[in-house]
């Protein structure tokens, strides 16, 4: 079977070599791209196209999107190909690839994604979406087309993980590890960690990453880490950087490599990712697998696909409120019993697995790309209500008055305020 990977994105040029290492200095939809060398060693021809450097390294082909649209291989592609479209292209660069025979399309869906995929799917264009959670995909559930929808999960660097050394880090270190950003719910942290610094004075809250991961253009503070606007509303945290951070027992990571990420992890006694009960939510959260992976208990907002990736009261401890409190009573509570952080640990471990093992990713996409080429349905749970509304043509009822609002917004934008 031949799977050809389209990165259209703006990140890169990116190499092979740089996706194997995990040095390409980018997360999302780059660093999964590594499960194609997993797809490779199962005999498949992998192809890797777009904003890459050209070149071949463990099984998989890399070249430029315009050569290769341009190239004869491609025209005399003589058997169905797997086309996966990694994250939504521009509509410009979709009609590039959108009408070329001998190629079935798939897109390999990060994020929500706009209902006009779904539409393509009706009229034959797009043959499959991938999602990459259980719970992403059930957000389409009640629409016409969601049988080709599928979901496998991103899968994280387990082999990365095992080789890195954890890092030697104080007692009660804590570790954050999504962008510390509104969006991720930074600030109901930081309201938590009032909370932990008052009942264990010497615990460590150790944040990676920084506003400009996610916006180039943010307006960081003193910090040069994070936006002036949390900045701002943090003064007791923030006013003198660092010594105000210190002494609260704050240390701003910034940017980091991902060994030094998977060092701390091994090493963290607990990692808090999104922590945002309002606003974005996480289809996948790369980072929670991480964790749990390096053994790890995780604290977040119980919302999205994190109770489904992470095991609430076994793996980790999920805040079904809009608590930040209660979040400081998780991250307390985990800090100050060694036995349940360790039995969460070993457990964590184990849990994780089946959402991060490349080998078993790999196969999931054998089976989806052989669904797409003989037109099987995806399978799926069923939910008695939910299908019942697909069925009676709910979804669309729903797509037709988003669509008629829409227009109204366009074509009377005074009335409508």
């Amino acid at each position: 079977m031949q799977f050809i990977f389209w990165h259209h994105a703006v990140h890169g040029p990116v190499s092979l070599t740089e996706i194997w290492s995990g040095l390409h200095g980018y997360g999302g939809s780059v660093a999964r791209l590594r499960l194609l060398f997993w797809i490779a060693e199962r005999g498949h021809d992998v192809q890797l196209i777009g904003n890459v450097e050209p070149g071949k390294f463990r099984g998989v082909t890399a070249s430029s999107g315009i050569d290769w649209l341009k190239s004869d291989a491609r025209r005399d592609l003589a058997e169905p190909s797997i086309l996966v479209l990694n994250d939504a292209p521009s509509d410009e660069n979709w009609q590039k690839v959108a009408h070329l025979p001998n190629l079935l399309r798939l897109y390999w869906a990060g994020v929500p994604f706009p209902f006009k995929w779904l539409e393509r799917i009706k009229e034959g264009s797009l043959h499959r979406i991938v999602c990459v959670s259980r719970f992403h995909r059930d957000l389409y559930r009640i629409y016409r087309g969601f049988e080709h929808i599928e979901y496998s999960y991103s899968g994280v660097d387990l082999d990365l993980l095992k080789q890195a050394t954890p890092s030697v880090l104080p007692e009660y270190t804590v570790l954050s590890v999504s962008i510390p950003r509104r969006t991720k719910g930074f600030h109901n942290l930081l309201e938590a960690w009032k909370y932990v610094h008052t009942a264990l004075p010497g615990a460590r809250l150790r944040v990676c990453g920084a506003a400009k991961m996610h916006d180039p253009n943010a307006r960081v503070g003193l910090t040069d880490v994070l936006d002036a606007e949390i900045e701002s509303a943090f003064p007791d945290f923030f006013s003198n950087p660092p010594a105000t951070c210190h002494q609260y027992g704050i240390d701003l990571m910034g940017t980091r490599s991902l060994d030094s990420v998977y060092s701390d992890l091994k090493a963290a006694n607990v990692a808090v990712v999104n922590a945002n009960w309002d606003g974005s939510v996480e289809t996948y959260c790369r980072s929670a697998v991480e964790a749990q992976a390096a053994g790890t208990p995780v604290v977040g907002a119980k919302r999205g696909s994190l109770p489904e990736v992470v095991q609430d009261g076994v793996t980790g401890l999920l805040i079904d409120r809009p608590s930040p409190v209660m979040l400081g009573e998780a991250i307390v509570k985990l800090l100050s019993d060694d036995k349940l952080r360790q039995r969460m640990g070993s457990d964590a471990k184990k849990w994780a697995q089946p959402k991060a093992d490349y080998a078993l990713l790999a196969q999931d996409w054998e089976a989806i790309a052989q669904r797409a080429q003989s037109g099987k349905p995806a399978p799926s749970e069923r939910h008695q209500v939910s299908d019942w509304l697909r069925r009676l043509g709910y979804g669309q009822v729903r797509l037709w008055a988003k669509k008629r609002i829409e227009q109204l917004r366009t074509t009377c934008p005074s009335w409508m305020a």
